[in-house]
């Protein structure tokens, strides 16, 4: 129901526009755009605005612009620069045609590099399009585009071969194409009128008496062509007119000079949607055809005029989704937005003057009075213009800043001077009685009267004023004398205690309370009778005060609380019972005028522009106006009539409206996120995969977005967050990009959203997913393969540490074993030889004592000699094989020169380096030492050579060769040397070896490894 009202509305107010100024806003190249004459225009499917100029294409988002040029050499840019035609196809490719470069695919959700495509003339490839200029281009069901060209006639595109097929041959020169409802394609064309086309079987169908081009004949060069709704054929033509094809009648009209046409050529034709004809100009600008009427009507440039076309060419119209209509000029864009036109633009003087509106004032008689600088300037009821009346003072001319009028009918009007009495007939005025006597209101000294009411003080009628800067003031209607902060009989002000000189305005609420808005020291009530003076209610510390002290207006509500403007705290609610504060944001903090509609809503003036404020819903709604961009807004109060007709001013000019009758387009801006960079460099075709993969390094990444918004609503405001790394949204105003840096790996969804209205987010959140996928050493498999790691490496300590505990124990044990076996038997042996020589004693045996004595010290020796070994074996500074091998040496020589047997050793100097473990070091010792007692008992040899390599620091090898008698190894033999021998390589995972033959000598050979 709301739709099909807010449709009525629009409809009446474009039905009406024919005998009203319309409004236009406009971009360009100062807002942003590429180049100022616009060739084309079209709205995407999501809502942004394409603009084809004659340099470059631009993407227009009612706030920005994203350029895109021909960048010679550069396969991934546009193929020319002059764009001509914009297409969108149903899979939302925008295909654009050039006039220097043939045509381009477009595709945003291909990677930055493919986006573009080219197709362009190549000489001598016949497989290429024909021509680089390219004028239109249309598709058809079958999915082919049909390109009208500057010189190869009409061509048709396959875009799944790139294939062109050049249908016409004849009139090289095509215009304008358009489908009639038949589905046939009109070519408007270059000398021989309209060509028609049937796409699928390729007729072509002409009027063959174009021909002959110097015949007299309508429409011979057609510029453009447009199907309206009622399936009628729009075309312009050189020859200055304009022609209509009713497909009923199947007759053709004509609309030229004769008809009361301008003497202009139509170069562009669209529609609204109220059916009304826009027609394009080549000088004359916009003509706009009512069929009802049956006529037109022109609007031109008028620099005079704000608000008019920028310029009286206009090369495209283009009609967007929400009925705004878009005019591409010479000089930029204009469109025209019909709910704009809702509030009523009036000048006072001519465009340019400076003229401020102070005030205004409706009589009895429904004449509205406004005061300006310029003095009084009324609008009878019932007509449109204005009487001037400039008001003099001593020849002095005045500035009118306030009307008020009493009870009695007395008309008071405050200027820059002071106060005067007012004859509304004559304009006549006289400075109330004795104003000349008081210091203050004789002569305002650079500034004006702003307030006026009249109320009573010591039970006497005054009127108290505001001269802004000056304190207070009233005058007393009995004592016909003024009273000011200069006074010095009754001092009363001093008793009042009056803290602030800049009053903005005097208020008296329904109880004839008066409460004064003050510029510094915020809201005040005046106390009078017992209670005498001000009370002041400004504490913006306090959570529950007002937010500033900064006050512009003030309304008091039905229910008695009040609202409050602040200039710079934005709007604050006051409860009339508690006197507590409550705040609320606004879009701009700088608050102006104030005033309650019958709907109970508030009507604001903020930052020169104008808002409404739902009091139930607690939501501001913005209102473009004309003209705000050039004039900087209106400002000052807002001025309601007796019929709830609102009048709010800017410099020289006024806007009207009935707030009952304004309606607003809900439009709630949707978010498209159209770009992603990673460092800087873009991925925006990860955006159309289900989900964004990164790497860990990629975690630097950037989130462009954009809310199409034409709504001519307050500027779009952004919020956003990245669920997992931001706790709440982020409210990033008019910025759209996201920045994020050093984001951990993990899953993430970006969700972002909009609004043009202060309070109310858009509901449809856009949303990403992004996973950014950690190094490997943050994935959980290798937190487990740690852990697991972790786990082994303390259970390979722990085996270790026990695999020392039980090595050390078999070390004890073995030392234990040895000592017991070598010192035990040893010991015992001594013991034996003891009693031996004691019995032998005892019988006065001196050879079988001495006997028992010689091996008690033999055995004694030995044994000394082995606890040497165990404990040189168990010493740690003997790890080294070098001191094995010093060990060797000193043991061996001197054994082996008691006997006369020469003695070699050799070794690897790089054993020296090497370490055994002491149970290693242990046998290898012993097993040198028992071959060398060996050879030295029983080898008798001349020559013994002992020789030690370490073959690639991997094993060690000991090799004992002497020149003795030899024997038989394989005759049995007593002692348990060979055996130990053997034993103790097996203990080192080595190999011993015997080899040995009577008269030829002994070799034996250890090899064993060094870990």
């Amino acid at each position: 129901m709301k739709k099909k009202g807010l449709a009525v509305i629009a409809f009446l107010m474009l039905a009406d526009m024919l005998s009203a100024q319309l409004y236009f806003d406009h971009v360009t190249t100062a807002s942003g755009l590429s180049h100022n004459k616009v060739n084309c225009l079209l709205e995407d499917n999501r809502g942004f605005i394409w603009i084809g100029t004659e340099d470059g294409l631009n993407r227009y988002d009612g706030e920005r612009f994203v350029r895109f040029n021909h960048e010679p050499g550069n396969p991934s840019s546009l193929s020319g620069n002059i764009i001509r035609a914009l297409h969108e196809d149903p899979e939302g490719i925008i295909w654009i045609a050039t006039a220097d470069g043939g045509i381009t695919k477009y595709d945003y959700r291909l990677s930055p590099e493919k986006q573009f495509k080219q197709y362009r003339h190549r000489p001598g490839d016949s497989s290429s399009i024909p021509v680089n200029m390219v004028n239109d281009i249309i598709e058809d069901k079958q999915h082919y585009l049909w390109l009208a060209t500057g010189g190869a006639g009409l061509l048709r595109f396959n875009k799944t071969t790139g294939l062109f097929q050049q249908v016409t041959r004849f009139s090289r020169t095509y215009n304008d194409l358009v489908f009639d409802k038949d589905g046939w394609i009109w070519g408007g064309r270059l000398g021989g009128s309209i060509s028609k086309v049937n796409p699928a079987t390729l007729e072509v169908v002409f009027d063959k008496r174009y021909e002959n081009y110097y015949q007299q004949l309508p429409h011979v060069v057609v510029t453009t062509l447009f199907k309206d709704r009622d399936d009628d054929i729009w075309f312009g033509s050189w020859d200055k007119a304009v022609y209509r094809y009713d497909v009923d009648a199947g007759s053709e009209m004509v609309y030229d000079a004769s008809g009361g046409f301008p003497n202009d050529e139509i170069i562009s034709i669209n529609e609204d949607k109220t059916g009304m004809i826009w027609a394009g100009g080549k000088s004359g600008g916009l003509y706009i055809f009512d069929k009802g009427r049956n006529r037109f009507v022109n609007y031109r440039h008028d620099p005079s005029q704000a608000g008019s076309v920028i310029d009286n060419t206009i090369n495209c119209i283009m009609r967007d989704r929400d009925g705004r209509m878009w005019l591409g000029t010479n000089k930029g864009i204009n469109w025209y937005d019909p709910y704009h036109q809702q509030f009523k633009q009036t000048f006072l003087l001519g465009t340019g003057n400076q003229n401020t509106i102070y005030d205004f004032f409706e009589d009895e008689n429904s004449n509205l009075w406004i005061g300006t600088t310029h003095g009084i300037f009324i609008r009878r009821n019932g007509r449109d213009d204005f009487e001037q009346h400039q008001i003099f003072y001593n020849k002095v001319p005045l500035a009118v800043t306030r009307f008020y009028k009493d009870d009695g009918g007395t008309f008071y009007i405050g200027t820059d001077y002071t106060l005067f009495q007012l004859d509304p007939v004559s304009f006549r005025i006289q400075p109330l009685p004795n104003t000349d006597k008081d210091v203050v209101m004789k002569k305002i000294i650079q500034s004006r009267v702003v307030s006026v009411i009249r109320d009573t003080l010591d039970g006497k009628p005054v009127l108290l004023v505001s001269p802004y800067g000056h304190y207070l003031a009233y005058y007393d209607l009995q004592q016909k004398k003024w009273f000011s902060r200069t006074d010095s009989t009754k001092e009363y002000f001093s008793g009042l205690n009056v803290n602030d000189n800049l009053i903005r305005k005097l208020y008296k609420n329904s109880k004839g309370e008066v409460w004064m808005v003050n510029a510094t020291n915020g809201i005040s009530l005046l106390k009078k009778n017992n209670q005498q003076g001000i009370q002041y209610l400004n504490d913006p510390s306090n959570t529950s005060g007002i937010s500033s002290n900064n006050l512009f207006d003030m309304l008091e509500d039905i229910s008695g609380n009040y609202w409050f403007t602040t200039y710079g705290g934005s709007l604050n609610f006051m409860d009339g019972r508690t006197k507590k504060f409550t705040h609320y944001n606004s879009p701009a903090n700088l608050m102006e005028g104030l005033q309650g509609d019958r709907k109970g809503n508030l009507w604001i003036i903020c930052n020169g522009n104008l808002y409404s404020f739902d009091t139930k819903g607690k939501a501001f709604v913005y209102y473009p106006l004309p003209d705000v961009e050039n004039s900087g807004g209106v400002k000052g109060y807002i001025y309601k009539g007796k019929d709830g007709k609102m009048y709010v001013a800017g410099n020289n000019y006024f806007i009207e409206f009935v707030p009952e009758k304004i309606s607003r387009r809900a439009v709630e801006p949707q978010v498209y996120i159209t770009d992603f960079k990673v460092f800087d460099k873009s991925y925006s075709d990860l955006l159309y995969s289900r989900q964004i993969r990164l790497r860990y390094f990629q975690n630097y990444f950037t989130i462009e977005f954009s809310a199409p918004d034409f709504s001519g609503s307050d500027k779009v405001q952004y919020s956003y967050k990245l669920e997992g790394q931001d706790g709440d949204w982020v409210v990033s105003g008019q910025r759209n990009q996201a920045f994020y840096t050093n984001v951990d790996g993990g899953r993430y969804t970006f969700k972002v959203r909009a609004t043009n209205n202060i309070g109310n987010w858009n509901t449809d959140i856009t949303q990403i997913s992004i996973v950014i996928i950690p190094p490997f050493w943050k994935q959980w498999w290798f937190y487990v393969l740690c852990a697991v790691a972790v786990a082994g490496i303390v259970y390979a300590i722990y085996r270790y540490r026990l695999n020392e505990i039980l090595n050390r124990q078999a070390i004890r044990n073995k030392i234990a074993q040895d000592l017991h076996d070598n010192v035990g038997s040893t010991l015992s042996s001594i013991s034996v030889y003891s009693q031996v020589a004691k019995i032998q004693s005892a019988k006065n045996n001196k050879e079988s004592v001495d006997n028992a004595i010689e091996k008690i010290s033999e055995t004694s020796s030995s044994m000394i000699s082995e606890m040497s070994d165990i404990v040189w074996a168990i010493n740690p500074r003997n790890d080294s094989v070098k001191e094995i091998v010093q060990r060797m040496q000193s043991f061996a020589a001197p054994l082996l020169a008691a006997k006369d047997i020469t003695f070699s050793f050799q070794y690897d100097p790089v054993i020296e380096s090497l370490a055994l473990s002491m149970e290693k070091r242990k046998n290898f010792f012993m097993t040198f030492k028992e071959a060398i007692n060996n050879a030295v008992k029983y080898a008798e040899c001349k020559n013994l050579v002992v020789e030690i390599k370490a073959p690639h620091r991997q094993r060690i090898e000991m090799i004992i060769a002497d020149d003795g008698k030899g024997f038989d190894v394989n005759q049995p033999r007593k002692g348990n040397g060979l055996w130990n021998s053997r034993y103790r390589a097996n203990e080192m995972k080595g190999e011993y070896t015997l080899k040995s033959e009577p008269g030829r000598g002994t070799t034996v050979k250890l090899v064993f490894p060094i870990p």
